[in-house]
């Protein structure tokens, strides 16, 4: 089985049932306009909408889950995806990246954890519980593992408030000041903590699109208010 990855743009529609994207829906009808945007977008890609497990911002307990036990009360931040399952995880993001960690089993199986970059996730050190769970799931070693890291917004693009960068190990280095505002290198930040966690350097890949500038992305800081799906997914063919 080969692992997919693809995300959804701005004319698929705006992959998020938040009040604030629609202030004139009710629940219900919000529901509704989620559940046949999603159903629509997935369609042609043969996956079916009952196949789907989202993972959003709220997903932020620093913990691993099997796809196999997750439902709408999962709270953990990363969801763990094996080659043999039919499921299809699809994190909702705005700005944030998205971390694909892939290794492979002993007898050549692969499995992936997938998790939103989120300031509050890696600051939480995110990136350390994925290989944890990752070593515990197919005993690979962390330079053994690839890591694929999704668009985000630049580091000339990226302001933050640097009270929110509470931990200096993952933040260090990455924050730079220009007039009153905090600009943050997040890919930096990632990188430089994979490398600290062992991870091979040349297993690392980042896309290098700013959400914020490409069109086929919703950004808040972009003034495109909206939400992506990135969604991966094991098949036989590409998707």
């Amino acid at each position: 089985m080969k692992l997919n990855v693809f995300v959804s743009s701005q004319r698929d529609g705006i992959m998020s049932k938040d009040k604030k994207y629609f202030p004139n829906l009710s629940t219900e009808e919000r529901e509704l306009l989620y559940k046949t945007t999603l159903t629509k977008f997935f369609e042609r890609r043969n996956i079916k909408y009952e196949d789907i497990l989202v993972l959003t911002e709220k997903n932020n307990v620093i913990k691993s889950r099997s796809v196999a036990s997750v439902n709408e009360k999962s709270k953990e931040a990363i969801f763990i995806l094996k080659d043999n399952s039919n499921k299809c995880v699809a994190v909702e993001t705005s700005d944030y990246p998205v971390i694909i960690a892939t290794a492979n089993t002993d007898d050549g199986k692969s499995v992936s954890a997938i998790a939103q970059g989120t300031i509050n996730n890696l600051n939480n050190d995110l990136l350390h519980e994925i290989i944890e769970c990752l070593l515990k799931e197919t005993n690979a070693a962390p330079f053994e593992m690839t890591f694929y890291i999704g668009a985000c917004p630049s580091k000339e693009k990226l302001i933050v408030n640097p009270n929110l960068l509470t931990n200096s190990y993952i933040w260090k280095d990455t924050i730079t000041k220009k007039k009153k505002n905090h600009y943050l290198d997040i890919r930096y930040a990632i990188f430089n903590t994979l490398i600290k966690e062992i991870v091979d350097p040349n297993n690392i890949y980042f896309d290098s699109t700013d959400t914020t500038e490409d069109e086929k992305y919703f950004s808040d800081l972009g003034n495109k208010p909206g939400k992506n799906l990135v969604c991966v997914v094991y098949t036989n063919e590409e998707v």
